[in-house]
């Protein structure tokens, strides 16, 4: 299983959004910057991302992107299935011993990506950059 840049870039968006206040708008300049990816690219990320549904976009003045759903609401799966369109794109074959496999593993893949959520993320990544920044004593 290949996870796409679009895809890593997409879920790294939605945990910059969601470690952020509840309604909080963010410009897509300052999150550009701040998770290292290029202007361009997140901001057509976000443009798909709000055709999903998954943040909500204003223009102007105090305008930017924020998350549409509180984000322990927000599965990876919903994340994954709201940018690739499947979890897991597998042969529907009748009758095969390798379908059942795929179907097996998509599965257990599904209930897993299920359980962890935008706000799990976004702990984790809080936890992540205090252990980068650091420490100085007097």
């Amino acid at each position: 299983m290949r996870v796409s840049q679009r895809l890593d870039y997409s879920i790294r968006l939605l945990v910059a959004l969601a470690a952020r206040p509840a309604g909080e708008f963010v410009g897509a300049g300052e999150l550009a910057e701040s998770l290292g990816m290029p202007r361009r690219f997140l901001e057509l990320q976000a443009t798909a991302l709000a055709k999903t549904g998954l943040i909500t976009c204003r223009r102007g003045t105090g305008g930017g992107c924020a998350l549409a759903k509180p984000a322990h609401s927000v599965t990876l799966t919903q994340v994954i299935e709201a940018v690739e369109g499947t979890l897991l794109d597998v042969p529907l074959t009748s009758d095969s011993a390798s379908a059942e496999t795929w179907a097996s593993i998509a599965t257990v893949i599904k209930e897993q990506l299920s359980s962890v959520t935008l706000a799990d993320l976004a702990a984790r990544q809080r936890e992540i950059d205090a252990e980068r920044t650091p420490m100085y004593f007097i």
